[in-house]
This record gives C-alpha cells, sequence and structure tokens, in this order.
C-alpha cells in the first residue's frame, strides 16, 4: 500500500455546527466527536535527517486557538504540522506525509472540524 493511499478518509455528511469562530478562513473548528483521527507523530527533527533542510509552510491556519496547523512542504511531500500551546511550551505533531492533493483534504477535513 502506498503511503498516500489511506491519509483521508471520504467525506461525510455535513454535521450542522453552532459555534463562535473567529472569521478567518482557515480558522479551524472544535472536532466532532465522530471525527477522523490523524495518526500524529512526534516531528523530531526528520527535515533535516532526511532532506537536509527545513520545510517550506504553505499556509498555516489562525491563531485564535491554542491549537493551530500548518501545511508543510519539502522534495514533493506535504505534512500538516500540529502545534498546541501548553502551560510547558509548544507541543508539535506531524500527519503522515502524502501528496499535496491528499494533505489538502485533510486540511479541509480539520478546518471543517471532521478531523482531529
Amino acid at each position: 500500500m502506498s503511503p498516500d493511499a489511506a491519509v483521508v478518509p471520504a467525506q461525510r455528511e455535513p454535521v450542522e455546527r453552532r459555534e463562535v469562530r473567529c472569521g478567518e478562513d482557515d480558522c479551524p473548528a472544535t472536532a466532532s466527536a465522530r471525527a477522523y483521527r490523524v495518526g500524529w507523530q512526534a516531528e523530531r527533527n526528520m527535515w533535516v535527517l532526511r532532506f537536509g533542510r527545513q520545510p517550506r509552510v504553505v499556509r498555516v491556519s489562525c491563531r485564535c486557538r491554542p491549537v493551530e496547523y500548518e501545511e508543510l512542504a519539502i522534495g514533493g511531500r506535504h505534512w500538516i504540522r500540529r502545534i498546541e500551546r501548553t502551560d510547558h511550551g509548544l507541543v508539535a505533531l506531524i500527519s503522515p506525509e502524502a501528496v499535496h492533493s491528499k494533505v489538502s483534504e485533510l486540511w479541509s477535513l480539520i478546518m471543517s472540524g471532521d478531523a482531529r
């Protein structure tokens, strides 16, 4: 199975949610109880070890919530970085790698609250 095959599940019917969001285009919604669980992994220093440099940040979510997201790209591969602000500092996790179209679908799911 290729690493791109199972990154994003089929999208479900939209669920009506009543929540206040900041109004930014990339403001992540609160994840629903049945949201797809992303296989988040510790970031470590994989970029330098694998590619010899840091990834490019393609887009970022708004920063109005304690968890924010960044889409990263390097060497034709893409990831989403999840950054959580805690009392002890920042915790950064990354999604499984995939091609841009799959990560773009995952980004949309996260922003709509259908993935977490």
